[in-house]
C-alpha cells in the first residue's frame, strides 16, 4: 500500500527539490507517497493537467529519476522538455494544440536598411539567401538579419527549423565581424524548440539539416580552426548518414 506521506516526513532532497519548485511555478502543493521502500511518487493535477515523477532508489542508497507522465485532458502527452515547458503546458493546457504554441525561437525584427549591415554580416545573408533560392525555389526558406544586444544575428527560417548565426566584432580584427565564439548559432525544429545540442557544435551539421546532405554553404566569419572541425564533422556525419540507411 502506498504511504502518504505528511509535511513533516524527511524526503530526499531531489523530492524536497521539486516539490518545492512546483509549488513556486503553480502555486499549488504536489501530493508525495512512498510507494514502495525503493519508490517516491509525486502527483501534481488540475482540472485539466496531471504530472506524475518517480524517483528509485539505487543499491547505493541515492534517490534518482526513474520515470515521468504528463496527461493532459485526459489524454497521455510526451513529457515535457523542460521544467518551462511543462510549466507553460500547465498554465495554458491549449498551447499543446497550436501551431508554435511551445515556440522557443526568440523574435527578431528584421533591419530597415540592408546595406547599413557590417560587410562580413552582410556576405553571410546574401549567400544564405542564394543557397535558399537553389534549394527552396517555392520561396520556403527566408533570411532576414536582425540587430540584438550582442552584435547581429542571420535568422534562416524553413519547413525543416529556423537557424540563428550570432555575430560579434571579432577580438583581433577591427572593424570585423564573425560568428561567435561560443554559441555562435542555435538550430529549432519545426515546432520551434531548441535543437543545438543535437549538433554538438558542428554548425555545418546544422546547415546540412536545412539545406540538405552535402549542400551546406561555407559561412564568412567562421573561424579556419572552427570551419575544419566542422568539415570533418560533417564528411562523419554523411558517412553516419550512409552507414543508417
Amino acid at each position: 500500500m502506498p504511504e502518504h506521506l505528511t509535511e513533516a516526513t524527511i524526503l530526499p532532497t531531489q523530492v524536497t527539490t521539486m516539490r518545492h519548485d512546483l509549488w513556486e511555478a503553480t502555486g499549488q502543493t504536489a501530493d508525495i507517497q512512498r510507494t514502495s521502500p525503493l519508490h517516491y511518487l509525486l502527483l501534481l493535477t488540475s482540472e485539466r493537467v496531471e504530472l506524475t515523477i518517480t524517483w528509485r532508489r539505487n543499491y547505493r542508497g541515492s534517490w534518482k529519476w526513474n520515470n515521468s507522465t504528463l496527461t493532459v485532458d485526459g489524454t497521455p502527452r510526451e513529457i515535457a522538455r523542460d521544467f518551462e515547458d511543462f510549466v507553460r503546458i500547465w498554465k495554458d493546457p491549449d498551447v499543446l494544440y497550436r501551431p508554435g504554441g511551445r515556440s522557443e525561437i526568440p523574435a527578431l525584427t528584421p533591419v530597415e536598411d540592408e546595406t547599413q549591415l557590417p560587410g562580413g554580416v552582410r556576405k553571410a545573408l546574401d549567400r544564405m539567401r542564394r543557397n535558399a533560392e537553389r534549394k527552396a525555389s517555392d520561396g520556403s526558406v527566408r533570411a532576414i538579419a536582425a540587430t540584438t544586444d550582442s552584435g547581429y544575428t542571420i535568422e534562416l527560417a524553413g519547413p525543416k527549423g529556423t537557424l540563428h548565426l550570432h555575430y560579434t566584432p571579432c577580438r583581433r580584427l577591427a572593424g570585423a565581424w564573425v560568428l561567435a565564439e561560443r554559441g555562435g548559432f542555435q538550430m529549432f525544429d519545426a515546432n520551434g524548440m531548441d535543437s543545438t545540442k543535437k549538433f554538438a557544435g558542428n554548425l555545418m551539421a546544422a546547415l546540412a539539416d536545412m539545406f540538405g546532405l552535402g549542400t551546406a554553404p561555407a559561412v564568412p566569419g567562421q573561424t579556419g580552426h572552427a570551419r575544419q572541425t566542422a568539415v570533418n564533422n560533417s564528411v562523419r556525419a554523411r558517412r553516419h548518414s550512409v552507414i543508417r540507411v
